[in-house]
């Protein structure tokens, strides 16, 4: 996982997060620059810098920077583009937030594909296999991913469950057994609803499995298989959006993977699909 993927996907504290966001936005010169003039500028102690590198995954401060220098050096100016991009505010053209917007997607995608876990997508694959029942949990903007997910099931023939009412989907857990998987959708790992649907799919003896953003997380830590996906979502944003990309994307190799592990059971059903499409179109 590069540097930066993992300064701005891990799970810090106020303060760590500051000292982060300074280095990212100082990433260029950062070599050049002594741990005291990082823990001044962010107003905090020299230990805090080094405890902000420690939780990032790193020895101390020399080895993040050696490690940022030889990153920078692999990817040249094409990380660096990245990296000066502007934040999106009132008075910016109609070029400047396409281009914002649409750097900060691709780099959304690029670092969950830096996070992809094929061992643990392969895990969940099997478990989504053997289950005689796949339940569905999402809200808000992961309900767009969970609804994504369930439309996918079901065109394969698998017995998928979901409904956009939370209630719903609280009263489906109470159903659940030993044989059935749970896949759910939370971005920030947290939400109260989706703590509860998986704490009561676990006492049902469900397997869970969760998508949420890469650190720990009440979600991810209650999971029998986390996956995790990466967004630089702005808290100026009005709404989540680099997120949602993200875990669709996480969706879209789920079932990929999925569809191609039945390639020999689905053929009939996709070609039985596509006859009803088509049908409807006439």
């Amino acid at each position: 996982m590069s540097v930066f993927t993992k300064l701005r996907e891990s799970d810090f504290s106020a303060t760590e997060k500051r000292i982060a966001d300074y280095i990212l936005k100082n990433a260029h010169k950062l070599p050049r620059v002594t741990i005291s003039t990082v823990a001044r500028d962010c107003d905090t102690s020299k230990s805090m810098v080094v405890q902000l590198c420690k939780t990032a995954g790193f020895k101390g401060y020399k080895d993040l920077c050696s490690q940022l220098l030889v990153e920078q050096a692999l990817n040249g100016q094409k990380r660096k583009a990245a990296l000066d991009c502007d934040e999106i505010h009132p008075g910016c053209t109609m070029d400047q937030i396409c281009q914002i917007t649409l750097r900060e997607e691709m780099r959304s995608v690029q670092d969950t594909a830096e996070l992809m876990d094929p061992a643990a997508v392969e895990k969940a694959v099997k478990l989504l296999l053997k289950a005689d029942r796949i339940q569905l949990y999402g809200v808000g903007s992961s309900a767009v991913a969970a609804l994504d997910m369930y439309n996918k099931l079901c065109r394969v023939g698998l017995n998928a469950r979901f409904s956009q009412d939370v209630h719903c989907q609280l009263l489906d857990s109470a159903s659940l057994t030993p044989r059935s998987v749970v896949l759910v959708f939370s971005f920030n790992g947290r939400t109260r609803d989706m703590i509860e649907a998986c704490e009561l799919s676990r006492e049902m003896g469900a397997k869970v499995i969760s998508v949420t953003r890469f650190g720990s997380s009440p979600i991810a830590e209650l999971s029998d298989v986390p996956l995790y996906v990466a967004s630089n979502e702005s808290l100026k944003r009005v709404t989540t959006m680099s997120s949602r990309l993200s875990t669709l994307v996480m969706v879209d190799v789920i079932f990929t993977c999925l569809a191609n592990s039945m390639s020999g059971r689905i053929s009939a059903l996709i070609q039985r699909n596509n006859m009803i499409a088509n049908r409807r179109r006439k």
